[in-house]
């Protein structure tokens, strides 16, 4: 198993991540463009230190529902309103050939919180076995597919944040 210490880390830094997403309503839209930049950092970063976990195999249930990616993607379009841009994404898989996917930041936060609570849940009242098969997952998941969107967001949002025209301060 990879280091329990740094596993436990990641644990405590997605359950924040999903806990801002699902509070999205009670923070301003700075505020939440500011935790979510922090938070996107440190969990693309603590899910890097982990990334030589083993093949995932199949058996990881999943407990988010399209419904409750739809209550993500609507609650964070909602704030960002005006600032929930259209991004291009390009995957591992199509890196080669630069096929981008299109998207907005509210869908992309969706996708990752997909994967996040879906750990979350995976890892709570289980084993070790069971803690290596949810992190094998999501470490899959982040080469392959989240990985990309968090990068994408913390661009816009490093935007968002540091350019001298920005309006978020203003509203």
């Amino acid at each position: 198993m990879a280091d329990k210490k740094s596993l436990v880390e990641l644990v405590a830094v997605v359950v924040e991540f999903c806990s801002t997403l699902e509070s999205v309503g009670n923070l301003t839209k700075k505020d939440f463009i500011d935790r979510s930049h922090k938070l996107l950092s440190l969990l693309y970063m603590k899910t890097a230190v982990l990334s030589t976990y083993s093949e995932p195999d199949d058996s990881c249930e999943h407990f988010v529902t399209e419904n409750d990616w739809e209550i993500i993607r609507s609650s964070i379009e909602e704030k960002l309103g005006e600032h929930d841009n259209r991004i291009e994404i390009i995957e591992p898989d199509s890196y080669t050939n630069g096929d981008a996917v299109e998207t907005y930041i509210s869908e992309c936060f969706a996708d990752i919180y997909q994967d996040a609570r879906n750990f979350v849940e995976q890892c709570k009242d289980t084993n070790d076995e069971g803690l290596e098969a949810a992190g094998a997952e999501f470490i899959m998941n982040y080469k392959l597919y989240w990985g990309t969107r968090a990068l994408a967001i913390l661009t816009e949002f490093h935007n968002f944040l540091f350019a001298s025209d920005t309006t978020i301060d203003k509203e």
